[in-house]
This record gives C-alpha cells, sequence and structure tokens, in this order.
C-alpha cells in the first residue's frame, strides 16, 4: 500500500511538473545541482513555478508564501511583480526567469536564487536577482524571505508601537524625530498606531539585501530608498536612508501612512505629491526649502501657464532632485482647502482617483471642493503662489 501511494504522488507531481513545464516561468540550465530525488525535484520547480505564477496577487493570496513569514516575504514579491515586463518595448514576458542555484540545506530546506534575464542586440541584461528561502510543506514547498536570518545577530527595542531592529547602537534622535512624525500622520489621518518592524540599514543596497534581493536594474546607483509592506496590520520598513539627518524619509513616510487609510488604486499622484512636500519635504530638503526655490522659479516665470505646467508635470527644478510645479501647486492648496474646510476635504481630493490623461477627474473634484472651475485653474493658481511669495 506504502508503495503503491508514493508512486501515485510522484506520479501526479511529475505529470502537474510535465504540464507547467510546458509554459514553465523557471528556465533551468544545465549545471543547478538540483535534489537528487526527483520527487524533491519535481515538488520544488513545481512550488517555485506556482509561486511566481500568482506573485502579481496580493501576498495574502498567493499559496506558496509561508505564511509565518509572510511580512518579510511580500517586500520580495512586490519587487519580484512585473520583473518580466519591458516597457519601452511594450513587452510583458521580455525578461525570462531563470534558476540560477538551488543550495541544499538538508532534506526540506534549500536556498534558490533566481534572475530575470532579458536580450538586447544579444548582448544579456539583468533586470532582477533574488535568493529566497524554501521549506518543505505536506504537498508543497513555501518560501520565504531571508530577513530573519540576515539579521539574526541584530539588536532590538520596542518603542510605542514600533519595535526597532539595529546592530549596535540605536540613535535615540533618530527615533525620537521618527515617532514626531509617526504621530503627526496618524493623527491627521486619524488612524490609530499600529505594531511595526523598523530595520535600521546603512544604506539602500542592504536594505535590499537584507530581503533577498540582490540587484534590480531600477534601483541602480541608489544609495537612499526604504522597501516597504504591510500584513495584518503589522508595518514593516526596510529603511535605508542616510542622507537626512534623523535617518529616515518624512516624505516617503507620508505616502506609507496614507495607504493605511487608502486604497493605492484610489489615490491621485500630484495630489499625494503635494501632500507629502507639504508635510514632508521631498529628497530631504524640507518644504520651506522647496517653497523657496519654486518662489525664485514663480519670481523669474511672472507669465507663467500654470495649467499647462500642471497637465505635463513639468519640473521646476532637475539634476539629481527634481522638483515639479503640479506638486507644490497641490501643496498649496492642499493648505488652502485644509484651512478653509478641514483634513477631510484633503481626503476627498487625495481619492479622487488615479492621475488620467487630461486629469479630468481631477479638476471635477476640486471644482467640487473649492468651487474652482478648470478655467479659473491659472487664476487660482496664481493667487495662491502670490500669497505665498
Amino acid at each position: 500500500m506504502y508503495i503503491r501511494w508514493t508512486w501515485l504522488m510522484t506520479a501526479v507531481i511529475f505529470i502537474s511538473f510535465i504540464s507547467l513545464a510546458h509554459g514553465q516561468s523557471v528556465i533551468i540550465r544545465k549545471g543547478i545541482n538540483l535534489p537528487k530525488d526527483s520527487l524533491t525535484q519535481a515538488l520544488l520547480i513545481n512550488s517555485l513555478n506556482g509561486l511566481l505564477a500568482q506573485k502579481e496577487q496580493p501576498a495574502a493570496a498567493n499559496e506558496f508564501l509561508l505564511k509565518e513569514e509572510i511580512l518579510a516575504t511580500a517586500v520580495l514579491l512586490d519587487e519580484l511583480k512585473g520583473m518580466g515586463q519591458n516597457a519601452g518595448l511594450k513587452d510583458n514576458d521580455f525578461y525570462k526567469c531563470y534558476l540560477g542555484n538551488a543550495v541544499k540545506l538538508d532534506e526540506d530546506n534549500f536556498i534558490l536564487q533566481i534572475s530575470y534575464i532579458g536580450m538586447t542586440e544579444n548582448i544579456p541584461v539583468l533586470r532582477g536577482s533574488f535568493k529566497i528561502l524554501a521549506k518543505r510543506g505536506k504537498d508543497k514547498f513555501y518560501f520565504y524571505a531571508p530577513l530573519k536570518q540576515n539579521t539574526a545577530s541584530w539588536k532590538t527595542r520596542k518603542i510605542n508601537n514600533t519595535t526597532y531592529h539595529f546592530k549596535d547602537t540605536l540613535y535615540m534622535a533618530c527615533v525620537k524625530e521618527y515617532e514626531k512624525y509617526l504621530a503627526f500622520y496618524n493623527s491627521k489621518l486619524h488612524t490609530p498606531g499600529s505594531p511595526a518592524e523598523f530595520y535600521y540599514c546603512d544604506n539602500f543596497t542592504e536594505a535590499q539585501q537584507l530581503a533577498g534581493i540582490d540587484y534590480i536594474m531600477d534601483y541602480n546607483g541608489v544609495k537612499n530608498n526604504q522597501l516597504t509592506a504591510r500584513q495584518n496590520n503589522t508595518d514593516l520598513l526596510l529603511n535605508g536612508w542616510t542622507a537626512n539627518p534623523y535617518r529616515f524619509d518624512p516624505h516617503d513616510m507620508w505616502h506609507d501612512r496614507l495607504r493605511t487609510v487608502l486604497a493605492n488604486d484610489v489615490i491621485n499622484r500630484p495630489v499625494d505629491e503635494g501632500c507629502a512636500y507639504l508635510y514632508g519635504g521631498s529628497w530631504g530638503l524640507t518644504w520651506d526649502e522647496v517653497l523657496g526655490s519654486f518662489k525664485t522659479y514663480a519670481a523669474n516665470n511672472p507669465n507663467a501657464d500654470w495649467q499647462m505646467l500642471y497637465l505635463d508635470l513639468k519640473n521646476f527644478t532637475d539634476g539629481d532632485k527634481p522638483l515639479k510645479a503640479a506638486y507644490v501647486i497641490n501643496a498649496l492648496i492642499v493648505q488652502e482647502i485644509e484651512k478653509e474646510k478641514g483634513f477631510q476635504a484633503v481626503l476627498e481630493l487625495l481619492g479622487c482617483g488615479k492621475r488620467e490623461k487630461g486629469d479630468a477627474n481631477y479638476f471635477a473634484a476640486l471644482e467640487k471642493i473649492t468651487g474652482v472651475k478648470r478655467s479659473d485653474f491659472n487664476r487660482y493658481a496664481s493667487k495662491l503662489i502670490s500669497a505665498a511669495l
């Protein structure tokens, strides 16, 4: 009976593996040391293909994630989304997924490395490379990010609702500033404090590596940034900011906190960015510094067409810290709306829908909230800008 059951399970998994291989997500080159046992090999590769087949779904819906590690793995999964796409060529399957390494830790645990590679003029181009851990379950392998393993020697300290993870020293001046902004945003958005795991990384490269991200083309050369995820009412922040005095970015923090009360697919980005400018500055600059730069631009361009600049999302400063006129204009509009009608009205403008060509949804919401018609936008913007000068 045992022999017949084992044979049946092997056959089922092998057939499933062959059917997946027909449209296989993972390409396995020669020389990869896969498990010698054919049942384990088929189960591992079949599970990996299952994970990747479901990677565009929310983490909680992916059947191949190890649930105990879902918070950390959600960060990794977010970066895997759309990894095959080449936006310039409008090809969603340009970069192919290759298995580069499979390290057996024991009979039930593996470390896998996968890479997304495309060919441009016969030259291989690496889009991204990732490490992920695999743990055998009853009928499949489950996958998870190596965050805990990579930070096993780190220290922790809990302050209010946040557990801070750090290597040697926790700088309390940085923590106090972070907690101050957290309380400010939570108060503005009327959200209660929720548990959070905050990791102080030396830079953004380290933040990625902790989560199992070896390389992503889009982050090439980026020193300061962060990775975030939210699962089961708990936040995870892999903070790789070193440019700011307090080692975090209030601008990005605004974006993260807003998404606890509004779904991402209804948030209007130019309004969201305007709020982030107003409440958290940008690129390490304070709001006063951003506004000061914009005042100089406005003074030098007295006949500027603010609606055109808004629609085209034009920069008013370029270089490594570009700033957009549309975002400053929205910051001034948000400031006026909040003063006159309260933050609930700001929230209505924030939730008017994703930016669309022509911004019809934005202008409709602006008219509803302020009474300002699209035809009066230039006059309205000029009035707010003049008041700020």
